[in-house]
């Protein structure tokens, strides 16, 4: 995190940078920062910024997420289904905070609610998986290049 704390405002562009990475799509990204901001204020720090973000994506883009939650609690029973669906999320969500928004692993590690061991080793694997998909995306838009 950077030596001041920044207001809302001024994560706005990290906010809607973030917002399209996770979403895919600039409709999607529109509401999600939409909804994220009316639930703060001026006084909320950059942290709670983006857990509340999180709350609001897990919402309303990820359906079978909230749902694993509340049976979590009812039932004490896990779905390896959406534990792993989180894990995708939380993972590329991890990635975007450290490169776009440049918070550091603890930073990460209180907007995830999961320990700094934990937020080491998911941006670790999460860089290499994403570094693997722009490096096969590559070798397959030059193959094609060549083929043409």
């Amino acid at each position: 995190m950077p030596e001041y704390s920044r207001e809302p405002l001024e994560m706005l562009d990290h906010m809607y940078t973030v917002a399209y990475w996770m979403t895919g799509s600039l409709k999607q990204t529109n509401n999600l920062v939409y909804i994220t901001y009316q639930m703060v204020d001026s006084e909320t720090s950059e942290v709670q910024l983006f857990k509340i973000f999180r709350k609001v994506f897990y919402e309303h883009y990820c359906i079978d997420i909230p749902s694993y939650v509340l049976q979590q609690y009812v039932e004490n029973e896990e779905s390896p289904e959406s534990d792993n669906e989180q894990q995708e999320m939380d993972g590329r969500l991890a990635v975007l905070l450290a490169e776009v928004c440049k918070f550091r692993h603890y930073a990460i590690s209180s907007i995830l609610d999961q320990p700094i061991e934990n937020i080491r080793l998911l941006l670790t694997s999460k860089r290499k998986s994403i570094l693997k998909g722009f490096l096969n995306v590559g070798l397959f838009c030059c193959l094609n290049l060549s083929c043409s």
